[in-house]
């Protein structure tokens, strides 16, 4: 189920049972055919399930039509040629038609942009794990942005967990202090987007976690989200709020070019010249007021402290952030995609339909209420 009001290509995941990969070869599995409604096959791939014992994740993009739904049927088939992969990975390389991302040892990314021909990111990387100075109370009385870094997460050690003919995915485990971070970068085939999926086990107090992303552009222009529109701030350093995206473009080569970055849980952003940052975690006493002084043998209580997960998704883009559909994108990669499971039994529905669609691309339908009036 597509529960937006604009035709859309869903990514899926789920669980089902399905026999075991054959051993040694983790992406694949017994020979399988996925079709639409209309028998036309469908790109798919399979992959460890949350439970190990005889189930498989079964992974595909649905397109979908506009607050609509689509049957998809998966059915043993008998094996043939392995389809054509459009991704190649490695332990420190995705690459598919448009992006090839590789792995830096302190854990960081670099990004070409094979459509623009140039790197993403300046020198260090992108995604750099950056710890900062943090001294300050619960609320950050007096304090405008955090500058002062005390070091980087680094030491990352890498694992290829996917390498499909749909889908790569590389896992990433780098450390700071007491504190580990495990990010997972995806990256399907034809797609122009990198999506992190991040696993932060937190452990350090004072300090202060920012993901830097040093964009490679001239004359910054950072765009937050706020409710239902956008503002355009200075890229001057400050900490300020966002909602769910902050896209950072520029002039490279004279034309308009940009990164979005998109999260689930985060929502303090900083912009200082090219550099993006996003506000990750801290480390101050819960509820320490300013002026009040720390007694350094108190017992205290730590924010952010211990495990915690959250996504990303990477959009690089030419053109304006409006060309490359962001408002849409977030919409789509914070909604959880519907499946519901059937086995093959008779109904009188359609196999697809859609039950509304908005045509004005700058509306989005946030709710929907049963009217009491009684005509």
């Amino acid at each position: 189920f597509n529960p937006h009001v604009w035709d859309a290509i869903l990514d899926v995941e789920y669980d089902l049972d399905w026999p075991p990969p054959p051993r040694g070869n983790p992406t694949q599995s017994v020979a399988s055919m996925l079709e639409d409604e209309r028998g036309t096959p469908v790109a798919h791939q399979f992959a460890q399930a949350s439970s190990v014992i005889g189930r498989q994740r079964l992974i595909f993009r649905a397109a979908v039509p506009a607050f609509g739904y689509r049957q998809f049927r998966l059915r043993r088939t008998q094996p043939g040629p392995e389809p054509l992969a459009a991704i190649r990975a490695s332990e420190r390389e995705l690459e598919n038609e448009h992006l090839r991302v590789r792995f830096s040892g302190d854990g960081s990314i670099s990004i070409f942009d094979k459509d623009a021909g140039e790197e993403l990111f300046r020198s260090p990387g992108g995604a750099r794990a950056v710890v900062l100075d943090d001294p300050s109370d619960t609320w950050s009385h007096g304090v405008g942005d955090y500058s002062k870094e005390v070091g980087a997460f680094t030491d990352a050690a890498f694992r290829l967990l996917e390498n499909g003919p749909l889908r790569g995915r590389v896992r990433v485990r780098s450390t700071y202090g007491g504190s580990s971070l495990e990010v997972d970068w995806l990256l399907y085939a034809g797609s122009r987007r990198l999506e992190a999926r991040v696993a932060l086990d937190w452990q350090e107090r004072l300090k202060m976690l920012k993901l830097s992303f040093p964009v490679d552009v001239d004359d910054p222009r950072p765009t937050y989200e706020i409710a239902y529109g956008h503002f355009v701030r200075q890229a001057q350093g400050e900490e300020d709020p966002g909602q769910r995206w902050i896209d950072l473009a520029g002039k490279r080569a004279g034309r308009d070019y940009g990164l979005a970055v998109l999260n689930d849980a985060k929502y303090g952003y900083s912009v200082r010249g090219n550099d993006l940052r996003i506000s990750i975690v801290r480390g101050a006493v819960h509820a320490h007021h300013d002026p009040h002084k720390l007694d350094p043998n108190g017992e205290y209580i730590w924010q952010d402290q211990g495990p915690q997960t959250f996504r990303m998704l990477l959009v690089p883009h030419r053109g304006a952030w409006q060309e490359a559909g962001v408002v849409h994108l977030a919409e789509e990669f914070l909604a959880p995609v519907p499946v519901v499971y059937q086995e093959i039994h008779p109904g009188h529905r359609p196999l697809c339909a859609s039950f509304l669609s908005v045509d004005a691309p700058n509306v989005v339908v946030s709710a929907l209420k049963l009217s009491l009036i009684h005509i």
